[in-house]
C-alpha cells in the first residue's frame, strides 16, 4: 500500500523519512478554517481535513494528514502574518512556557486513527536583537507561534517530543503505522 504525506511541510517529510522508507508528498488543499475552542479537538480536525482532502483521490491509499500548532496563555498562535506578529509572538513567548500541539490523522478505506501529540516547551528569556535577528532570517514566517525549534535557539527546555514541536510525533506516528503496516 502506497504511503501519502498530505503536507507541503519540508521538517515533517524529513521527520516521516526516519520512520517510513518509501512515500509520496501530496500536499492538500482543504479549507483549514476550523472553528473550535478546544486548541487540542481544532489541530486532530485540522489534519483530519487534510489528510481526507488528499484521501478523497486516492483511496487506495495509506495517508498521513498533520497540523501543528503553539499554544499559550489559552491562545492559538499560528503563523505569524508580518513582522509585528512575529515579534508579539517571540516577545510574548520569552522566558515562558507554552504548548506545541500536533494532530496527526492516519487514514485508509478500512481505518481512520487521529491522534494529538503535546510538548511542553520553555523558551530562554529573548532579548530585542535574539527577537530582531530571527525575523531577519524570514524563519518565522511559515511555522506556527514564529519559530522554530530547530534554528532558533530560544528554547532551554522541553516536556515531551522534541519532533512533536518540530512538527511531527514520530514517535506516537510509528506505533500507530505499525497497526497498519504489519501482514
Amino acid at each position: 500500500m502506497d504511503i501519502i504525506l498530505a503536507s507541503a511541510s519540508p521538517r515533517r517529510k524529513q521527520l516521516l523519512g526516519e520512520i517510513v522508507k518509501d512515500f509520496l508528498v501530496l500536499p492538500s488543499n482543504a479549507d483549514e478554517n476550523v472553528v473550535c475552542d478546544n486548541p487540542e479537538q481544532m489541530v486532530k480536525q485540522l489534519s483530519f481535513i487534510k489528510a481526507k482532502d488528499v484521501f478523497n483521490s486516492h483511496s487506495d491509499c495509506l495517508v498521513i494528514g498533520a497540523d501543528t500548532i503553539v499554544v499559550f496563555d489559552g491562545k492559538i498562535l499560528g503563523k505569524p502574518k508580518d513582522e509585528k506578529q512575529a515579534w508579539d509572538m517571540l516577545a510574548g513567548l520569552s522566558g515562558k512556557v507554552h504548548k506545541v500541539m500536533t494532530g496527526v490523522t492516519v487514514m485508509t478505506k478500512d481505518v481512520t486513527i487521529t491522534f494529538a501529540d503535546i510538548s511542553h516547551v520553555t523558551f530562554k528569556k529573548l532579548d530585542d536583537k535574539d527577537i530582531s535577528d530571527y525575523i531577519a532570517t524570514g524563519s518565522p514566517f511559515d511555522k506556527a507561534g514564529g519559530y522554530g525549534i530547530q534554528d532558533s535557539g530560544f528554547v532551554c527546555d522541553i516536556q515531551g517530543s522534541f519532533n512533536n514541536v518540530v512538527g511531527l510525533p514520530v514517535e506516537r506516528l510509528a506505533d500507530v503505522l505499525a497497526q497498519f503496516l504489519e501482514g
